[in-house]
């Protein structure tokens, strides 16, 4: 390319979700020049399929214990937080009052107008946003330093140079190679409870600037879902997820407990994507089922009975008076049923006469399942981002393998790796943090 096609800024943001738009709208109201460059067609990627409560842990203890993740980036998702959190305020984005959150408490936040204000701070401030271009390489100087990228739209080829590239592209899920590559041969095949766009890009543009992967983190935020009938409609991603797992069992197709329920549906998710056939027994009694089963996960959400909404969709379930029916359900499905009536009586022996003995213990919960009806639901795994990416430093700078960071080169969101492990504690807060940090390391604090 010649430089006849050659644009400059101050801060080039690749990708307009989240962690981009939040990196941008950042610099921008700094002033800084900012171009932001989107692949899809829209802005927001999976945050605006999301119900917009940004939340994260309580304490720092919590994070560390329930992200799971390098206590080094959890704990700039923790001690950011409150900077964004005033930000939106000083912006007048709506918010709700605080909510209670699984281990947090958070807010829920008008998504769209969060992004919409981000773009229109970019423009403000002379940038622009462009949609449906692809970045086909980054540009470096003759020292390795990033200092832009190629980028393609059906306009033509452009070249933008910038001081500082951010890659903000929203992770690898979209990718069934990539998914079984870096979390597990059955991932390829797990639904997506994201958008379809955030397949690696950025993560591989960051390899090729000689970023180190840390794409081996095998953790990844999703729930577990009930079998759809179809699944092309986005409202299903909520309605079908099993978020009361964690009072629930879950038992495998030969009968055993494979983790601790307890500690979050999203950790079980990542452990039943790695069980025979990447699919659970999902079993819970009517005192889970009315405390959990029909109740929101957040306040703000709308209450469904969990159960009757998977099996109206598609779900294979059953209600019933007996374990022996849930016997005879567990056997029909492929599930040996011996062994699984066997493990619910095990585990309420355990809850009523010794928690200790509980095999695999558990973090949280320890009340028996044993009031009827009982509840049987085969889960799959879905996905909606990953936790493993390019490795980073608390300043969100991109690492070569011995450490040194690439000069010019910062990510965020899920295309930066390590803060979350096998936890998990606020996926927007992760993406508008890093975002803030990456611009802050940058130069616009």
């Amino acid at each position: 390319m010649d430089d006849e096609s050659a644009i400059s800024c101050d801060l080039l943001v690749i990708g307009g979700g989240m962690a981009g738009m939040s990196a941008a709208g950042w610099a921008a109201e700094r002033g800084a020049r900012v171009i932001v460059v989107e692949k899809a067609s829209a802005l927001g990627g999976s945050a605006v399929l999301s119900g917009g409560v940004f939340w994260t842990g309580s304490s720092l203890d919590k994070t560390l214990l329930y992200g799971g993740g390098d206590p080094a980036l959890a704990r700039v998702v923790f001690e950011t937080y409150p900077d964004a959190v005033a930000w939106l305020r000083h912006r007048d984005v709506q918010m709700s009052p605080r909510i209670d959150v699984l281990h947090g408490q958070g807010y829920q936040i008008d998504i769209h107008e969060h992004i919409r204000g981000c773009a229109a701070l970019v423009e403000q401030h002379g940038g622009f946003v462009t949609l449906d271009t692809e970045t086909t390489a980054l540009l470096h100087d003759d020292a390795g330093a990033v200092i832009g990228a190629h980028t393609r739209h059906a306009d033509g080829d452009v070249t933008i140079r910038a001081a500082a590239t951010v890659l903000a592209t929203g992770g690898y899920q979209a990718s069934p190679e990539l998914r079984a590559r870096y979390i597990h041969p059955q991932a390829e095949k797990m639904l997506l409870r994201s958008n379809p766009v955030s397949n690696g890009a950025g993560i591989r543009l960051g390899q090729q600037a000689g970023g180190e992967v840390a794409g081996t983190n095998p953790g990844f935020y999703g729930h577990l879902v009930s079998e759809p009938r179809v699944w092309d409609d986005e409202r299903l991603y909520v309605a079908l997820s099993q978020y009361h797992s964690d009072h629930a069992l879950l038992i495998n197709e030969a009968g055993q407990r494979f983790c601790d329920e307890s500690y979050g549906d999203h950790a079980n998710t990542q452990e039943t994507v790695r069980q025979p056939g990447a699919r659970a027994l999902c079993f819970w009694d009517s005192r889970a089922h009315a405390a959990y089963a029909t109740v929101p996960v957040v306040s703000v959400g709308v209450p469904l009975d969990k159960m009757q909404t998977a099996l109206d969709n598609g779900g294979k379930g059953i209600v019933a008076e007996t374990l022996g029916e849930v016997v005879a359900f567990a056997d029909a499905q492929g599930f040996d049923g011996t062994a699984t009536r066997a493990t619910i009586e095990g585990f309420n022996q355990a809850a009523r006469h010794g928690w200790e003995r509980m095999m695999s213990p558990r973090t949280e919960d320890f009340a028996a399942l044993d009031k009827p009806p009982f509840y049987a639901l085969i889960v799959h795994p879905a996905i909606t981002f990953t936790f493993g990416g390019l490795t980073i430093d608390p300043q969100a700078r991109v690492l070569r393998p011995d450490g040194t960071p690439v000069p010019g080169l910062f990510a965020a969101g899920s295309d930066a790796g390590g803060a979350f492990g096998r936890g998990y504690a606020g996926g927007l807060a992760l993406a508008m943090t890093f975002g803030i940090t990456a611009a802050r390391s940058a130069g616009w604090a």
